[in-house]
């Protein structure tokens, strides 16, 4: 009876310094935004993980609530702590305004290239619900001009809805409002890429709208280098794999966020009311999210509702499309349905212009 006594208290003490452990890493989750990975590779990944922490949080929130003991306030601190993180991605009430009837509706996508999850041409379908939700501007990451057995060019295809349209690399804008300017930005040793343009919504009013498409993660890329090592007789443990998809992350996270600062930059020198949308890479934890959003607001803490996740892998655990906007812009509606078009969903927010 006292082993089992001894056991028992020793299994409670480990609970608690588990407890309390977890609850610090999950504070410190909070501050992972003001870190750039350059400094500190480890607030980064903390960042990353904290979907799953806040989970185990509210477990163990509801366990120790559950047992009547003090020690729910730990978890329950690591959860207001992130109230940030938190609210930038589950809102209970949108506090969108009232549509004024002069509107720009905005689509991002990360398109797949147009491939959708039966390898099929997913162009129709997105073209249809562009018409069906009467958007007038919308942006493509990992854009393609030609999809095999397609008869004409994608810009092409959407001329009649979009006349002014911008594309740039693997990014491309295809708008309702006339395009005055533009310009392409490249990333050092990068295939993704971004660009700006300056719509003129009325006469003399430009909006400046940002199109990025930051650096991928790289573990698919890394996944399928070991798949290839296994297939030459080459033995890649799962200590290995993980240590390689460790390490690219890694570095992908510090090309990321030399992204993030010359896009920043661009976007400081902004005089004009702006919006700036894509595909981040990067959940509301990060540098990332955090340098690109500046000044701006988030879409989604502005008129959305619900709970939001734009990336349809991991479990539905990953917010990492925005669109982000002034405060000029007065946010209406943001929304992001599921479809099957790509790995990402769309992500719509609807503004009202200045007048």
């Amino acid at each position: 009876i006292m082993g089992k006594l001894a056991l028992f208290k020793f299994a409670y003490f480990l609970s608690i310094v588990l407890t309390f452990a977890l609850a610090v890493v999950t504070v410190l989750g909070t501050f992972a935004g003001n870190v750039s990975p350059k400094l500190n590779i480890f607030m980064t990944m903390i960042g990353l993980a904290l979907p799953l922490l806040l989970i185990v949080n509210v477990i163990l929130l509801v366990y120790w609530a559950i047992r009547r003991k003090f020690w729910f306030v730990l978890p329950m601190l690591a959860l207001l702590a992130n109230y940030h993180y938190i609210s930038a991605t589950i809102q209970l009430a949108s506090g969108g305004e009232e549509a004024d009837g002069y509107m720009l509706k905005v689509m991002t996508l990360n398109a797949r290239n147009f491939v959708d999850d039966n390898q099929d041409d997913s162009v129709d379908e997105i073209k249809q619900y562009i018409e069906d939700e009467s958007i007038n501007v919308v942006c493509f990451q990992e854009y393609r001009d030609y999809v095999s057995g397609r008869p004409e060019r994608i810009s092409k295809f959407f001329e009649a809805i979009f006349p002014y349209q911008a594309i740039s690399g693997s990014v491309a804008t295809f708008s309702k409002f006339p395009i005055q300017k533009r310009d392409y930005i490249t990333f050092r040793e990068s295939n993704n890429c971004a660009q700006w343009v300056d719509l003129e919504v009325s006469r003399g009013k430009l909006v400046r709208l940002f199109n990025v498409h930051m650096q991928t993660t790289g573990v698919n890329s890394v996944l399928r280098h070991a798949a290839k090592m296994e297939q030459k007789g080459i033995s890649v443990g799962n200590g290995q794999r993980a240590t390689m998809v460790s390490n690219r992350m890694g570095y992908e996270y510090i090309r990321r966020a030399e992204q993030a600062d010359i896009i920043s930059d661009i976007v400081k020198e902004t005089r004009s009311p702006m919006v700036l949308c894509g595909d981040f890479n990067d959940t509301p934890a990060s540098y990332t999210y955090k340098r690109l959003k500046g000044r701006m607001n988030d879409g989604f803490k502005s008129a959305g509702k619900g709970y939001m996740y734009t990336y349809r892998g991991a479990k539905g655990l990953m917010r990492i499309d925005y669109i982000f906007h002034s405060e000029e812009l007065g946010a209406v509606n943001y929304y992001s349905p599921n479809y099957n078009w790509s790995d990402h969903n769309p992500v719509v927010m609807e503004m009202n212009l200045p007048q």
